[in-house]
């Protein structure tokens, strides 16, 4: 990536942040994780989603939509175990 990079998401779930790199790369959106390889501090540590400065906007947008679609599918799940 030879833009400047900006970071536009952080979590300390390592599949929460593969996941999200492997969508904005199916996107288009090329995507560099720091601190995925966590070993014994899994949990701990942030791990830090950056991209092209040029691709943030939609970056962020897809992982907004990506975080709306888990948390609306969640509440649905939650709801159906109720009934």
């Amino acid at each position: 990536m030879s833009d400047d990079l900006e970071r536009v998401y952080y979590t300390t779930n390592v599949l929460e942040a593969e996941f999200l790199k492997m969508t904005l790369e199916g996107e288009g959106i090329r995507c560099l994780l720091e601190n995925e390889h966590q070993a014994g501090l899994t949990g701990v540590l942030e791990i830090k989603l950056d991209v092209a400065s040029s691709d943030a906007v939609r970056a962020k947008e897809i992982i907004e939509e990506v975080r709306h679609t888990i948390q609306h599918d969640k509440s649905e799940d939650d709801s159906d175990e109720e009934e």
